[in-house]
């Protein structure tokens, strides 16, 4: 059921994530960009940032406002917190007179990605569909995402090269939703 949660809200959000242990995760500006990292507090979120984006520019701007979510999705996504790109599988340890190996026994914290858009929700369901099939099922990617809070935003706008312009669902300079 969507809702509108104040800036006094999303700070006790953040604080009882923090107190049931999760990994919070969002956007923020760093680098140039707005990219997906840890987050301690909601003043780490791109405050009255956006992006110009377009086939071949990406670059930040300053808005007007003081929006906490005025971004087009960019570059980045969830899927490194999901699916991380690298992980150790085993440890093997030999000496002259026998091998063994170990199983990695992985901590996988859990994850409360904040500022998440409908496209985002679209790509997650494809990687459950993927990762979390009938036949074969990824446990570390099971894990991750049964323990994942989701917080998710509608969109404000849409860059020239979000899908939902590609798809003619949403025009640049008339966009208001694409979350159907």
């Amino acid at each position: 059921m969507p809702f509108v949660i104040d800036r006094t809200g999303l700070d006790q959000i953040f604080q009882n994530l923090k107190v049931q242990k999760y990994q919070i995760v969002g956007p923020t500006p760093q680098d140039g960009a707005i990219v997906y990292d840890q987050l301690d507090s909601p003043h780490d979120l791109p405050i009255g940032w956006t992006e110009e984006q377009d086939g071949g520019t990406y670059r930040l701007k300053r808005r007007s406002d003081e929006a906490l979510f005025g971004y087009v999705v960019g570059p980045h996504s969830w899927k490194k917190f999901l699916h991380p790109p690298a992980r150790r599988l085993f440890q093997a340890k030999g000496s002259k007179e026998s091998f063994a190996v170990i199983p990695e026994t992985e901590e996988i914290p859990p994850f409360a990605f904040i500022g998440v858009r409908a496209c985002e929700i679209h790509a997650i369901q494809m990687q459950d569909e993927v990762f979390l099939g009938k036949n074969i099922q990824d446990s570390s990617y099971k894990k991750r995402r049964e323990s994942a809070f989701i917080l998710a935003v509608n969109c404000g706008q849409a860059g020239g090269t979000c899908f939902c312009v590609s798809m003619r669902r949403a025009k640049r300079s008339s966009f208001t939703s694409c979350g159907t």
